[in-house]
């Protein structure tokens, strides 16, 4: 099987969401992880997380999220976190490239706070960095979080290296079926055990559906194009995958 660990899912209602379900099982995608972005996403993905046996859940504030946030937001995500099945605080993170992002020195708080909170819960954070990813693995480990995961991660080899020298993970999308996408370069220098693949649905969709809404049956797009990029066989690396998820979110070997 293959497993989707970071799609948006938020914006489906209980109907299409099962119909979405039903389309990734039948491309082998047998679980989806559910990220929020906010406070009114999270309670969304919680409540997603009692609909299908396929989604886990990820409730966190996003750097693009962070203006918009009401004074008790952070009591409010603590409590979310201890609903079933929701196994990492995310999506969170740093985006210094973006202009459309508040200014690095408000979202700085929001980051530094959620990681304290996972540490406290010993929970992986699942991490946007773009153009900070350095500077993010420096407060990570400073905060002392053993378990993070770079999502969509299109850094350079040095980023790269920085990240699984940390002992952390990261995530590929749909970009590297994207024929000019300098990712293409970093991916086969991976430690393959430090890997796991999503879509990010519904952006970043991969070749051949690239430009149209990404779902989560889209992922094998990207999982063929990693599996070409490493001459590695689909069955061996869907088997690795799922072991490296394993590793990151339930602190399991098997």
């Amino acid at each position: 099987m293959w497993i989707d660990t970071h799609a948006h899912l938020f914006d489906y209602e209980p109907d299409s969401l099962k119909k979405v379900v039903q389309e990734a099982s039948v491309a082998s995608v047998e679980v989806i992880l559910s990220t929020a972005t906010d406070i009114p996403t999270a309670i969304k993905v919680t409540e997603q997380c009692q609909c299908s046996d396929h989604i886990y859940g990820a409730v966190g504030i996003s750097p693009f999220d962070v203006t918009s946030q009401s004074p008790d937001w952070l009591s409010s995500l603590s409590s979310l976190l201890r609903k079933p099945r929701i196994i990492a605080l995310g999506e969170i993170g740093l985006d210094s490239t973006n202009p459309r992002y508040p200014p690095l020195n408000m979202q700085l708080p929001f980051f530094e706070a959620q990681l304290e909170l996972a540490a406290r819960l010993d929970l992986p954070a699942i991490v946007h960095s773009r153009g900070s990813e350095k500077k993010v693995v420096e407060i990570c480990r400073s905060i002392g979080i053993r378990r993070v995961l770079f999502h969509c991660f299109t850094g350079s080899f040095d980023d790269m290296q920085a990240i699984v020298d940390a002992g952390y993970y990261l995530s590929f999308s749909g970009i590297i079926t994207f024929k000019n996408a300098e990712i293409r370069a970093v991916v086969p220098s991976v430690p393959i055990e430090r890997v796991l693949i999503e879509t990010d649905s519904p952006y970043l969709s991969p070749v051949p559906y690239r430009g149209k809404k990404n779902r989560p049956a889209f992922l094998k797009y990207t999982a063929g194009e990693l599996a070409r990029l490493l001459d590695w066989e689909s069955d061996r690396l869907q088997l690795q995958l799922e072991k490296n998820f394993n590793s990151l979110f339930f602190n399991s070997s098997l």
